[in-house]
């Protein structure tokens, strides 16, 4: 019988572990991203067909991840524009309907 951590290749799909926070709760505030992934929303009746999860932490406790979850497609687009630059010290910023890394 095969066992599957001899075959499988574990560390091609990064973890994201942490703990869930919410986009509101970091706003305003600095935190470092460390990696994101974008795939198919579960919810059919977003206005953005992609859900983006964000793990991060915050500077003064790099060790201690958290992760968010959102539909910005501004975000997604920042972070695909960006993604070489990871990780990286940022802040979440509201603007009217829209958030932003600044």
């Amino acid at each position: 019988m095969n066992k599957f951590s001899d075959f499988a290749d574990t560390t091609a799909v990064p973890i994201m572990d942490g703990r869930k926070v919410s986009l509101d709760d970091i706003l305003n505030k600095e935190i470092v991203v460390l990696r994101y992934k974008i795939k198919k929303s579960k919810f059919t009746d977003a206005k953005n067909p992609e859900c983006l999860t964000v793990q991060f932490a915050y500077p003064e406790k790099e060790a201690e991840h958290f992760v968010f979850f959102s539909g910005s497609a501004v975000l997604m687009e920042q972070l695909e524009k960006y993604n070489e630059k990871l990780p990286f010290t940022a802040v979440i910023k509201k603007i009217g309907k829209y958030f932003t890394f600044s």
